[in-house]
């Protein structure tokens, strides 16, 4: 059924779409960046065929799977903001982080995971199928990081404990969000937040489809008394979201090589994804950058590509 829709749907012929399936594997291209915290990160980017038939497999089979609002990565109306949103009004959070998360979703529990949702949905899945689709969303037979395909099916299959921990949570008057591999666990009041790594190992115990390791190398205690930082935003003790004062000057110094012709592709890039952030985030920023480098400048960093004369602004 899903080979055969997807043929149908993009007149390629079943026999490609298999051929494409058994290389799979082969058609990324891997390199490493490095970890604000150290070390490198291996980043495995499918190739463009693969990605578009990726991102069809998503909207035709995983994007009927239950997703938990308590998810807030990579879906619509939901991201970096809503996450922090969610946590402004507390006092205290607690930050927890998964190893290997999307390496620790194997292609068999993904199979087993599609087949026993596709069932309680009554969409008709061949082993066929199932197998397409594993060998088309994994590599060497787990997710990886890359693919744009990973964060739609981790989210899905993180239902279950979502769901639990949004529960437990709830009745215990905390606010509990998923952030991809990150958990975030706040309270209003203190020592509130004890017992949660008992709390969350017991929330993914006998889920079949998950085999994830706490990090504590990574667990984080956060409080009101100093700014707390939630996937990258900024909870300032007046309870305020802010980029924080480093991204500031980080992106007044890049603004100022920009107008001067002074800046390299990469990093151009990377100021204009940060000037998103920031202005979505705290958007009065925004009118700060407009006092001291004029509207002109701001508004055509706003639509600017590389190859315009920026220098001559």
């Amino acid at each position: 059924m899903l080979i055969e829709l997807l043929s149908k749907t993009s007149n390629i012929p079943e026999s490609k779409l298999l051929s494409l399936s058994l290389t799979a594997s082969r058609r990324y291209k891997v390199y490493t960046i490095p970890k604000r915290s150290g070390g490198d990160r291996l980043i495995e980017h499918p190739s463009r065929e693969l990605k578009a038939v990726q991102r069809w497999i998503v909207q035709a089979l995983f994007a009927r799977f239950p997703v938990h609002e308590a998810a807030t990565a990579y879906r619509k109306g939901t991201g970096i903001r809503e996450n922090a949103e969610r946590h402004r009004q507390t006092k205290f959070t607690n930050r927890y982080d998964f190893s290997s998360f999307f390496p620790s979703f194997s292609q068999d529990r993904v199979i087993h995971y599609v087949s026993e949702q596709s069932k309680n949905l009554g969409i008709e899945l061949t082993q066929r199928d199932l197998d397409f689709a594993g060998n088309i969303v994994c590599r060497h037979r787990r997710l990886t990081i890359g693919a744009p395909s990973s964060p739609a099916i981790t989210n899905t299959m993180m239902f279950e404990f979502d769901r639990r921990m949004h529960e437990v949570c709830q009745r215990r008057g905390l606010v509990f969000t998923r952030y991809a591999d990150d958990i975030f666990v706040s309270s209003f009041e203190p020592r509130e937040l004890g017992g949660l790594e008992a709390l969350i190992v017991q929330s993914k115990r006998d889920i079949p489809h998950l085999r994830l390791r706490l990090n504590h190398q990574k667990t984080t205690y956060l409080s009101k008394k100093y700014s707390r930082k939630i996937t990258g935003v900024v909870i300032t003790p007046q309870h305020t979201l802010s980029i924080g004062r480093e991204r500031k000057r980080e992106i007044k110094a890049l603004v100022h090589k920009w107008i001067k012709g002074d800046i390299e592709p990469q990093k151009f890039y990377y100021l204009k994804g940060l000037f998103a952030f920031a202005i979505d985030i705290e958007p009065q920023f925004e009118a700060r950058l407009i006092e001291k480098y004029g509207k002109a400048h701001i508004q055509r960093l706003r639509s600017a590509k590389f190859d315009l004369p920026i220098g001559l602004i």
